[in-house]
């Protein structure tokens, strides 16, 4: 690979819409731009969304685009599959050492015919979906707009570790790098047969060397995963996060859209939320997420389009409406019929016969202590960092806070979205919970202040 000149180069960490939207900008100003992800396609969390708040428009149709706009522009080059290894020089000079693992498909060649999915003999639990029903083979495609739009190889798979559960990889003596003609692998075979040779068993990991002037870190957010048990979740099939009630709800998601309990496929009649599920001191998130109420109301709104005789409920402690057009999005979840009930659950039990499951809270307001019965359970679970933002940290020698974000240089109006470390910028869900706009707006402005570094 040809290094730039270092003074128009810019490497952007996390490929999600604030990672995105970065590197368009920067793309714009003439900078030539790495994008670097750490998984098969760029798009992150908003591209597994069905819909986003106020406005309820569809989340891949707005960024669907802007990823395809992002692998045409000739300013940006983007490595999936690849992270950060190492970090050397100083602001206008960083030395960037990168490894791209293999994701043992040819991406140029692969045609997307699915043809080696077909053949896959081993189906495994989708790592997004699988407590709603998901499931995936080991050659798979993130998901149906992904960037790059071409398949992988699970390397469970690659290295013989599901050979127990019926792979056709995995028993050779002689490892893939030292062969180039596989008569085992299915999907080599089906591959070939239509005429692409995509599918590269022996490809090996990456080195990539380059220089940047500055650096921009989007590493985006996680969602808190309850405690085994908090709540029945875990337990109990029907009781899911708003993540998973998210993908029930998505066409592109296990169900095609259908919302469905996960134990037997039945349409719930009566659906309830728990709010600030992660506050709690067992679970110890010592912050407010500030996108669950909206999230809630969205689901609830999106909820009684599908079927507005189904009964929703949200036991919230404090509204947080703090955006634009937020405040008028949750009255209308009402208007809609949702029932807003101040209080904290206390105890869910399942019925095991019918599935359904019994939510005794206190109602704050009233005192009282009440049950109703629900069909299915939604935990609104808090946003978390990225758990590979501490070994990011170590890399880019920059400071985190006590909660795992990455954090900027002074508080209160000091340095926003710098670093201790000049030249390095942050934006989105690496400071922090933020939406869609406000992680869109922080990318912008990290990206004028990356162009502007001397």
């Amino acid at each position: 690979m040809n290094k730039p000149d270092s003074k128009n180069s810019i490497l952007v960490i996390g490929a999600g819409i604030a990672g995105i939207e970065a590197s368009l900008n920067l793309a714009a100003y003439g900078i030539k731009v790495y994008l670097v992800d750490d998984t098969p396609s760029i798009g992150g969390i908003m591209a597994r969304l069905d819909k986003t708040f106020p406005t309820n428009d569809c989340s891949i149709c707005i960024e669907a685009p802007k990823m395809y706009e992002v692998q045409k522009n000739a300013n940006i080059e983007v490595l999936t599959n690849c992270e950060v290894r190492r970090v050397d020089g100083a602001a206008g000079n960083f030395r960037v050492r990168l490894v791209q693992k293999g994701r043992f498909v040819d991406s140029a060649k692969c045609k997307g015919c699915g043809k080696c999915v077909e053949v896959c003999p081993v189906t495994v639990p989708d790592e997004m979906d699988a407590k709603i029903g998901g499931t995936r083979k080991l050659i798979y495609i993130p998901f149906p707009q992904s960037v790059p739009n071409s398949y992988a190889i699970d390397n469970r798979c690659r290295y013989g570790k599901s050979k127990n559960e019926g792979a056709c990889v995995g028993g050779c003596i002689i490892d893939c790098i030292q062969c180039r003609e596989c008569p085992i692998a299915k999907c080599v075979k089906a591959c070939k047969e239509e005429g692409a040779d995509a599918v590269m068993l022996w490809q090996k990991d990456n080195t990539i060397d380059i220089e940047v002037k500055s650096i921009i870190v989007a590493s985006g957010l996680e969602v808190f995963e309850p405690p085994t048990g908090f709540y029945g979740y875990g337990h109990y099939k029907n009781v899911i996060t708003h993540l998973q009630f998210e993908r029930l709800m998505n066409a592109g998601g296990p169900t095609q859209g259908d919302i469905v309990r996960p134990s037997d496929k039945s349409h719930p009649r009566k659906i309830a939320w728990i709010q600030c599920v992660g506050r709690e001191k067992s679970c110890g998130i010592p912050y407010c997420s500030k996108v669950c109420c909206m999230v809630a109301a969205k689901q609830n709104i999106i909820t009684k389009e599908h079927d507005e005789s189904v009964e929703t409920f949200v036991f919230y402690n404090n509204m947080k409406a703090y955006g634009k057009g937020f405040h008028e999005f949750y009255r209308r979840a009402m208007e809609l019929g949702a029932k807003y009930i101040k209080g904290k659950p206390s105890d869910v039990i399942e019925n095991s016969r019918t599935g359904s499951l019994a939510v005794r809270y206190e109602d704050i307001e009233t005192g009282e202590v009440n049950e109703i019965e629900v069909d299915l359970l939604v935990l609104s679970a808090g946003l978390v960092p990225n758990s590979r933002n501490k070994k990011l940290a170590k890399t880019l020698k920059v400071a985190m806070d006590e909660t795992g974000f990455f954090k900027e240089n002074g508080s209160f109006g000091g340095d926003p979205l710098e670093t201790c470390v000049k030249g390095i910028y942050l934006c989105g869900g690496a400071i922090g919970p933020a939406d869609i706009s406000e992680s869109v707006t922080q990318a912008i402005a990290a990206s004028l202040k990356a162009v502007l570094i001397k």
